[in-house]
């Protein structure tokens, strides 16, 4: 006889010792890890409707944050604003 495997995706492997802030629940990290590791765009796409089926749209926002995370840094550390804010603060540490 099969037993039911036990869900495990969001699941909080602290067993509650851990108080997890909102945005970074393991849900959260769940949903954005599952689509991350898509093999195609056809994948992402459909990954990111069944998760917003499961999660919601609330904490859907917060996953695609995440994923969205390192582009946004890398188009700061790019922009004007950051190098002379950077070289400012090499000038003040000399």
């Amino acid at each position: 006889m099969k037993t039911k495997k036990e869900k495990q995706f969001g699941k909080d492997w602290t067993e509650g010792q851990l108080n997890f802030p909102k945005h970074l629940s393991p849900k959260i990290i769940h949903s954005a890890l599952f689509i991350h590791n898509s093999p195609t765009k056809e994948d992402i796409i459909k990954r990111t409707e069944h998760c917003v089926k499961q999660i919601g749209e609330h904490d859907m926002s917060y996953a695609m944050a995440l994923l969205v995370l390192p582009h946004l840094m890398d188009n700061m550390s790019n922009s004007n604003e950051y190098k002379d804010w950077n070289q400012s603060r090499i000038k003040t540490l000399n």
